[in-house]
Order: C-alpha cells, then structure tokens, then sequence
C-alpha cells in the first residue's frame, strides 16, 4: 500500500533519495545533495509543508514538490517535480502523487496551480491532462555560450534612460507578465539585478532582470535573464528589447554561459525572436500547464 507523507515530516535523506531515485534516467541530470536541495527550496519557494513524499514498505519511491505565491491577490501553486522511482513508473503512483497534490493544494485555497513537463514526455503531460490540466504556452530553454566576435547588438537610434532597480519594483509594473513560468518571475531572481528602460518623459518602456554568477574567486561564470519584455504595442518594441539585452549582456565579449529559462514562445514571442537572431540556442522544450482549482 502507498503511504503518503508531507515533506515535513520526512527526513532530508528520505527527501533526497526520493528526488534522486525518481528522476534517475530523466531527460535532463537532476541529482540533488541535500545541501542543494534545501537550497533549491528557499530560492524557488518551495514548501516542505505543501509538498509530498510517496513510500512503500517505508522507503520512499515518489515526490512532488510545491511551492505557493500570491499573484495579483491569488494564490498559485507551482509544482516544482514530480517523481517516481524506476521501477514503481506506469503503476499508479504518480496519479495518486497529483492527486493528493491537488487535494492539498484545495484546502490550501490555491486558486491556479501550475507546471512544466518537457515538451516529448507524453506519459507525464497524458496524466496531468486527465488530472485537468491545459496548455498555456510552450517554453523554450536557451543558452548563448562563450565570447562573440561581433556585437550582436543593434544601434539604438534613439536615447533610452535606465534606472537600475531590485526585481521586486518590477513586480509592480502594470504590464510586468505574472503569469510567466514559475523560476522567472521576480521571486525566483533573488540576489537578482533588474533595469526599468524609459523614455524622457518618464514613461516606462520596458524591463528586464537578470543574475550574475560568480564563483569562489569572484570570477563571472554566468548570467540568467529571467524575463525581457518591452510595453505592449509600441512602435519601437524590438528596439527597447535589443537595447535591454545590450544592458545585460554588455557587448557579449565576456566567456561566460548565458541563460534564458523557459521563455514562452507565445507569451514573449519578441524577445525569443530576437533572441535566436543574436544567436542563442534552444536546449529544452518545455509545456506549461496550468488548472483552475
């Protein structure tokens, strides 16, 4: 029989064997310590409380983990992993996973809960539709490697001004996008460095922010963008968002690996055109999902 525990009431080992045994052989690496699974869980909000560990026999074979936020005066759930241990797969153990996942969820007063599934795991995205469970959008994972000879970056003909804000002042915006993936909104980039672009009359144009990784000895390793959005329906959209990159980025003459997570192809549709024409490259395809609770 199946016995399912909230992650409070497991011990670290028991989370992280679960984590481990239940996406072995996975599309991507996953492998977590316990160090870096505590950290995954205070940098992606991430509740021991809401979320789950399935056993048998008392060893672990299965978990999801959950997060909640409030967006715009409601409570949406994010489910940051859902596995199960190899040979416990196609046996009914993640359909019981979600839904006591969604149960929680429920007395939690969720109001959205939320996913990612990679986009060619058609087992994982069959069951979360039969759990209810839509499309939103599809999500690609880019990464642009190493120095460029040539500045990809065009030439504004205009003069943008940038005041240099903390992310969660670019949460306030009225066209800031709440409803993009889960590990890019403001909450997700702590440490994080945002930019607000405006013209000269003050009005705000656009936004963008982003965090450096450094190693140890202070070198720069990396950069991720998590979001990069110019003000709908302006004439000169593509401009601010090239003019955006060139803030982050710089002249893109540093060797480091540089990061957009999911980005929607529907939902920013600009930066990921853009994007691709400086050169980045799509490692992961992902669908995001959501469910009216």
């Amino acid at each position: 029989m199946i016995k399912i525990k909230r992650l409070i009431d497991c011990t670290i080992a028991e989370a992280v064997k679960s984590w481990n045994e239940g996406f072995a052989g996975y599309y991507i690496d996953t492998t977590t310590t316990p160090e870096n699974l505590i950290k995954r869980m205070v940098n992606e909000d991430l509740s021991p409380l809401l979320s789950i560990v399935a056993f048998k026999d008392n060893q672990p074979i299965g978990i999801v983990m959950n997060g909640v936020r409030k967006v715009k005066g409601k409570k949406v759930a994010w489910n940051g992993g859902t596995g199960v241990a190899k040979e416990y797969r196609s046996k009914g153990v993640g359909k019981i996973l979600i839904e006591s996942t969604l149960s929680i969820l429920k007395e939690e007063g969720v109001d959205l809960a939320t996913l990612e599934a990679i986009s060619n795991n058609t087992k994982a995205i069959s069951l979360y539709k039969n759990m209810g469970y839509l499309i939103y959008d599809n999500l690609e994972y880019l990464t642009l490697k190493g120095k460029l000879l040539q500045n990809p970056i065009k030439d504004s003909n205009r003069k943008y001004n940038v005041e240099r804000v903390a992310p969660q002042q670019i949460g306030q915006l009225l066209f800031y996008k709440t409803m993009n993936p889960w590990q890019t909104q403001w909450q997700s980039a702590k440490n994080g460095e945002g930019i607000i672009v405006k013209d000269d009359s003050g009005n705000e144009l656009g936004y963008a922010y982003y965090q450096k990784i450094f190693n140890s000895q202070g070198r720069h390793l990396s950069t991720i963008l998590f979001q990069c959005e110019s003000k709908p329906d302006l004439t000169d959209s593509e401009e601010i968002v090239y003019f955006m990159l060139g803030e982050v980025f710089g002249d893109f003459k540093d060797d480091i690996i540089r990061t957009i997570p999911n980005l929607p192809i529907t939902k920013s549709e600009l930066p990921l055109t853009i994007l691709k024409q400086i050169g980045f490259q799509t490692i992961a395809q992902q669908v995001y999902m959501t469910k009216e609770m």
